[in-house]
């Protein structure tokens, strides 16, 4: 893979695909091997990278008994971002706000 491109896994169902990119984000373990990235250990520095790569899911996320605020608090969470809760919940409501769904932060996703 090279800097500054997009990279695109391709291949038949059941060829690893999912495994792969769920090991490479980290919610998967692996049993054996490694990876890198930037220079860093991918399971040994996971924090620091989850600041800087994302993936995209091929299905939305989203969960039934989940509000949208939740929802945002949770992938917050996920990518380990400030844990200081004033900055959180301003975050998430400027997320809210810039998205225009900050008057359905209680509804819930279904």
């Amino acid at each position: 893979m090279y800097q500054d491109q997009i990279f695109v896994l391709l291949g038949h169902n059941g060829a690893g695909k999912t495994t792969t990119i769920s090991m490479l984000t980290g919610s998967l373990d692996p049993t054996v091997g490694g990876a890198e990235l930037f220079g860093m250990d991918l399971y040994k520095d996971q924090a620091k990278l989850r600041q800087i790569m994302g993936v995209c899911p091929q299905y939305d996320v989203l969960f039934e008994s989940l509000t949208c605020e939740e929802h945002l608090s949770f992938f917050y969470e996920l990518k380990g971002a400030n844990p200081n809760p004033k900055v959180k919940n301003g975050e998430i409501q400027k997320l809210m706000n810039d998205l225009g769904v900050a008057d359905k932060k209680d509804a819930l996703a279904f």
